[in-house]
């Protein structure tokens, strides 16, 4: 029997805590798995640094992580196999992500959410159409030659923007079920840097609104936000909100979620 060819792919991530980066990503035994990884310091934005890593790697498939993402053991097989089925479906597919949501505000995807305390989806996702996916983790073929808008400052947005420059060039979106755990902090009030991403997407994408991503929908008048910040300030005031924290080790997480059954064997490869 032939042995399957690993799948060649680099790892990309911004890095801005050497102590979050070595106690999740890079404390992930699939990480090692990569064929090159590529870390990015001391870049304004992330579509600067995540366009200058695309310029180095080497590899045609290459996965845009959060530095607190966690990828548990056998993830790249899982990656593989997703990859090879969905190139099966759509051999030009544009980009592809563990987390998405549709017009119709339907999410798909496999993870767990340290910042929300829950497992998001189900590893029975597959691949599902979406129009946008959460920026956490992205996966992109170099082939396809898309870039990152270098006009969007910061670190947020930049996950819609791509997949709806994709689109706009004929090519199609996808959440695939390759579970990993987010490692994050839960928000009481998102940035303003956020909310002016937000206004710079509401401006370039105007004549293709509403954009429903997964953290927020893109409007023409913004009462997404509006209502968002008035509901998460109540909240506050009224001391009914308690997001997640950060855990030290994310291993642990996945172990429990393993041994509660919250994810089960199909979720697992190792």
């Amino acid at each position: 029997m032939t042995q399957k060819v690993p799948l060649k792919w680099t790892l990309v991530s911004c890095v801005n805590n050497e102590a979050v980066l070595q106690s999740c990503l890079l404390n992930s035994s699939s990480s090692v798995q990569a064929s090159e990884i590529i870390l990015q310091r001391g870049f304004s934005s992330a579509a600067l640094a995540y366009n200058n890593a695309l310029d180095k790697a080497t590899t045609d498939v290459v996965v845009f992580a959060h530095q607190d993402v966690f990828l548990p053991q056998g993830w790249e097989k899982k990656l593989q196999c997703a990859l090879e089925r969905l190139s099966l479906m759509d051999s030009q597919w544009g980009v592809a992500g563990v987390w998405g949501v549709q017009s119709s505000g339907h999410r798909s995807g496999h993870l767990y959410c340290v910042g929300l305390g829950a497992v998001l989806g189900d590893e029975a996702c597959g691949a599902a159409h979406v129009r946008t996916l959460d920026e956490l983790l992205l996966i992109v073929r170099k082939s396809s030659r898309l870039r990152f808008d270098e006009r969007l400052t910061g670190f947020h947005w930049y996950a819609t923007d791509i997949c709806m420059e994709a689109q706009r060039q004929g090519m199609k979106c996808y959440a695939i079920s390759t579970f990993c755990i987010h490692n994050t902090n839960g928000y009481n009030l998102l940035p303003w840097q956020f909310w002016s991403s937000y206004l710079f997407m509401r401006k370039k994408w105007r004549a293709e609104l509403p954009i429903t991503s997964p953290c927020a929908e893109v409007t023409p008048w913004c009462w997404p936000m509006i209502r968002w910040n008035i509901v998460q300030v109540i909240n506050l005031l009224l001391k009914r909100h308690n997001p997640g924290r950060r855990v030290e080790d994310p291993r642990l997480i996945y172990q429990d979620l393993l041994r509660s059954g919250r994810i089960t064997a199909k979720a697992h490869v190792g």
